[in-house]
């Protein structure tokens, strides 16, 4: 933390120096001045274009997020913590981004927690859940700039975050001229509010209530003075984030959701599991294949990224690309055997089935030291983390341009089903009525064409919901 002060004190410091030698609206100085001077240019400098900045930022939230991932346990972040990292853990507040992350996670999963029974439980992140967390988080990060600093235009504070890694205090100091944000003025339950409505936080009022309160000195000590947290650690955090009292609910209008909805929505919840089966099982192959031909045993602590190369027209020939974390074991020889963090990799699967994986389908596993992008994802405009001058299906590896997936997933994500709550979720259960009801009425006579020999006792109820649960499976 002192390391990191001293380098805001730094940067502001320059930022002083180069506002007082131009006017505050010209544009920071050229990478040829810097170089010349014996910097090294930093992208983040040459521009204050918000199509530029936000990529970056989206970048440095995600690395936030996956530093955040690989602190805690393994266990809760598949089970207990799931929900409150993936809906309510987001990157802003009062401390440094990573902790603002696990302290909203627990805050959030034990303040509303999840019914039992209901949710899937799995060691996996999607990369679509992955970037709507940063998507959003960075929008709450802008608004509480502008809120704090009203006359910041959008760009400037994107560029302020950029130059502070996406550190709320830290942008503030830099956008003020060096004067840091006080103890108290951070504290302001409005600023925080406003936050979490422009990140769509499920609850506005109670994480600006939370943000706002004092944190047990223990608390920030813990995340603080360790790298890893373990289960009774985060038993800890758990009872001294457990809030006294929370504002009342907003009411939401009463309605019964409609039979077919949550039928789809069920449909949807057994192909998730699916899927993250498949996932898991190319994981765990893939490790064992890596200790057979390395003697280096690891246990798998999540997957974080995942997507699907086509070659060819058909899915008849596909490459399943996945990124994981996982644990060197006890009595591995690997000398990551002592680390502190898990060690990331990146594994490829040729036409794998959705269960039962055999190591055959494995093609690469690597660890990753240095990572880069491949041209399978630069056609989809979506990051991975690959191995450097490896060969895989991707081909040679290629930069990203940042752009694709920089929206705020109007669609469903996996998440919005994996802990899908009929009571909770109304905007889930609306989306899906709303999209029924424009099907119904664009294309009333629709209809999937039926077999000739199949049983006349169908009604046509059933062959209408038959016809909307093949919609929203085939469009949604």
């Amino acid at each position: 933390m002192a390391a990191r002060r001293s380098c805001i004190r730094r940067r502001c410091r320059r930022l002083r120096a180069e506002a007082a030698s131009s006017p505050s609206s010209s544009p920071p100085p050229s990478s040829s001045s810097r170089i010349a001077n014996g910097e090294k240019p930093d992208p983040r400098r040459r521009t204050r274009d918000a199509a530029a900045l936000r990529p970056m930022l989206l970048g440095l939230i995600r690395g936030h997020y996956l530093d955040a991932i690989s602190r805690l346990p393994t266990a809760e972040l598949s089970t207990t913590l799931a929900r409150g990292l993936l809906v309510g853990g987001h990157c802003y507040g009062p401390l440094h981004p990573v902790h603002n992350i696990i302290i909203n996670s627990v805050w959030y999963a034990t303040a509303f927690p999840f019914r039992a029974g209901d949710s899937i439980d799995a060691s996996v992140i999607t990369r679509h859940c992955l970037s709507r967390l940063a998507q959003r988080s960075l929008d709450g990060l802008v608004a509480c700039l502008r809120y704090h600093c009203p006359s910041l235009s959008h760009e400037d504070a994107l560029w302020h975050l950029c130059l502070s890694g996406a550190d709320l205090r830290g942008a503030a100091a830099s956008a003020r001229g060096a004067v840091p944000f006080g103890r108290t003025e951070l504290l302001q339950a409005d600023l925080f509010q406003a936050a979490a409505k422009e990140a769509r936080h499920p609850e506005p009022a109670a994480i600006a209530l939370f943000a706002t309160s004092v944190l047990p000195s223990h608390a920030v000590s813990l995340l603080a003075g360790k790298r890893s947290l373990s289960s009774p650690d985060i038993l800890r955090l758990s009872d001294m984030l457990l809030p006294d009292e929370l504002p009342s609910p907003v009411p939401s209008p009463s309605h019964k959701p409609n039979p077919t909805v949550i039928r789809v929505i069920n449909e949807k919840r057994g192909v998730m599991k699916i899927m993250y089966q498949t996932l898991l099982d190319i994981a765990d192959v893939a490790l064992h294949k890596f200790a057979r031909q390395t003697g280096a045993h690891y246990h798998l602590h999540t997957i974080y990224e995942h997507s699907i190369l086509l070659v060819g027209p058909t899915y008849l020939n596909r490459y399943f690309h996945i990124n994981f974390m996982a644990w060197p074991k006890k009595n591995s020889s690997s000398s990551a055997t002592k680390s502190q963090a898990p060690v990331r990799f990146f594994a490829e699967a040729h036409n794998p089935p959705l269960e039962n994986c055999a190591e055959e389908e494995i093609t690469l596993c690597y660890m990753l030291v240095h990572v880069d992008s491949c041209y399978a994802f630069v056609t989809n405009n979506r990051k991975l983390d690959h191995p450097n001058a490896e060969e895989h299906c991707g081909g040679r590896p290629y930069k990203v341009d940042g752009r694709g997936e920089d929206c705020d997933c109007a669609r469903p994500v996996d998440v919005d089903y994996r802990f899908f709550d009929p009571d909770r979720d109304t905007e889930l259960t609306k989306y899906y009525a709303d999209s029924i009801a424009h099907w119904e009425a664009v294309c009333p006579k629709y209809r999937i064409a039926k077999d000739d020999s199949q049983d006349d006792d169908i009604s046509d109820e059933d062959s209408s919901d038959e016809d909307v649960s093949f919609y929203c499976r085939r469009y949604i």
